[in-house]
């Protein structure tokens, strides 16, 4: 599994809004291979997303589709942190 972990910050209320939607109701339906979307409101502008793909090439496929067109938008910032996952520990 690859994991990418984005943190966005936003320049007004009404670009995080509409970040957030289109994490929840349509990146998950258009990325190729992804498995999940996490995310965690840090603030009213600033958010961090988890991403978890079935592997490296699709989430580098995906990168093309939204990441890019992120980082070119001046009213977010955007800083990736990505890889393989090393293990998962969850209390039962």
């Amino acid at each position: 599994m690859y994991i990418r972990v984005v943190n966005l910050k936003f320049s007004s209320k009404i670009d995080s809004d509409a970040m957030q939607a289109l994490a929840k109701h349509e990146m998950i339906n258009n990325l190729p291979g992804i498995i999940s979307i996490e995310t965690f409101q840090v603030s009213e502008l600033h958010s961090i997303g988890i991403l978890k793909f079935d592997s490296k090439e699709s989430a580098e496929k995906s990168k093309v589709v939204y990441i890019d067109n992120m980082k070119k938008n001046p009213n977010i910032r955007v800083e990736i942190f990505e890889g393989e996952r090393l293990f998962i520990v969850e209390k039962s």
